[in-house]
């Protein structure tokens, strides 16, 4: 019996393999952007990545508020395009797109504040508008990306006052950015950019 035990367990132990699994939450926003995400991804090393939404009652009714929208819609006849940006993340997203795009009569049209828009109203200021974002798309879009990679790590600090949340990095973590601060103006129910800085 002894000798059958013997022979029967490094069998056992070569039958057994060891996994990792790692939990990771997704906040609201991300699976309101893209709802055909993933709830489980096998890496190539193996490890099962498992995402989870933010639990709790108030993740919840936030995230049927964020079900119930259409944060980036286009019209099936004219192909116009409606934004709409609820949290600051959105906002990035939107605008992040607009510069991959060069689409600045959208940033004119629906992303930018009333108050930004009246600032580069007329034919000479949105000349102006549209020479600036062309020549500050790449550094605009390091800082946008680098603030959305940095929300889920603590890295970009929030000051809200009124109608305006500023965004910014976190000391430490401005680095080389030529822009490190965004001020975006809540107008109603969405959130437009006032100024980057």
């Amino acid at each position: 019996m002894r000798r059958l035990l013997a022979l029967g367990l490094p069998v056992l132990i070569l039958a057994c393999s060891t996994y990792t699994i790692e939990h990771r939450k997704r906040s609201s926003w991300e699976v309101a952007m893209d709802r055909t995400l993933p709830m489980e991804v096998v890496r190539d090393d193996g490890t099962i990545v498992r995402y989870s939404t933010n639990g709790g009652s108030a993740s919840r009714l936030t995230q049927e508020y964020l079900d119930s929208l259409d944060l980036r819609s286009e019209d099936e006849v004219t192909g116009e395009v409606t934004l709409r940006a609820v949290l600051p993340e959105h906002l990035l997203q939107h605008l992040l797109s607009c510069l991959r795009d060069r689409n600045w009569d959208l940033v004119h049209g629906q992303l930018i504040s009333e108050a930004t828009r009246a600032n580069y109203s007329g034919e000479e200021g949105r000349a102006k508008f549209d020479e600036w974002f062309e020549r500050h798309r790449r550094e605009l879009a390091r800082t946008m990306q680098r603030m959305l990679h940095g929300l889920s790590f603590g890295d970009i600090l929030f000051h809200e006052e009124g109608t305006i949340i500023t965004m910014t990095f976190a000391p430490g973590i401005r680095g080389d950015y030529p822009f490190t601060t965004i001020d975006m103006v809540r107008e109603g129910e969405y959130l437009t950019l006032g100024v980057i800085r």
